[in-house]
């Protein structure tokens, strides 16, 4: 089942029964997140390319490339997943195979199944989720000029190698 979720006003909340584990993540500040999301059922499969301006939500299968600009993605615990999303932020909780481009927050939970490549502004895995690939962040730029200034005065206040000896450690000529 392909469902798209109504907006809510600040006053018109639902009662937190209505409240599903997803949707209290789009809880702002007592007030659900003015976005639509998109739902994909677990009994969906989808093959090809999404590209959208709203949160995405995946229970079933898909295989393809998910664009979503500023929204999220979420793979739920029965999703599957094969491809490469580009989102702002992201949160996988069932199986996915592919590789991950965010200028947000990857998230991953204990229940994911996760084999792929991750270039992201931050991550967190959680205790007991399955991860096979590889890791890349995105430093901040004045984070990147500290490092190289650093390394510079490292390098200008070590001594010549030759030009110091250090006791104990004089070559024995003859031996």
């Amino acid at each position: 089942m392909l469902r798209k979720e109504k907006k809510f006003e600040k006053d018109k909340t639902p009662a937190s029964s209505e409240i599903t584990g997803e949707e209290k993540s789009l809880l702002v500040s007592g007030a659900v997140a003015r976005d639509e999301k998109t739902i994909i059922g677990e009994h969906i499969t989808i093959e090809g390319r999404i590209y959208g301006k709203e949160h995405l939500v995946i229970h079933g299968s898909m295989k393809g490339t998910i664009e979503l600009e500023k929204h999220n993605s979420d793979i739920g615990t029965k999703g599957r997943f094969e491809g490469e999303i580009h989102a702002q932020n992201i949160r996988i909780r069932g199986q996915m195979n592919g590789n991950i481009k965010t200028q947000g927050k990857v998230e991953i939970s204990k229940e994911a199944d996760f084999i792929g490549e991750i270039k992201a502004k931050s991550i967190s895995i959680e205790d007991g989720a399955y991860f096979k690939g590889a890791i890349e962040l995105e430093r901040e730029p004045n984070r990147k000029l500290a490092v190289t200034k650093k390394e510079n005065t490292i390098s200008a206040s070590l001594p010549d190698k030759e030009s110091k000896v250090l006791p104990g450690t004089e070559a024995k000529k003859g031996s």
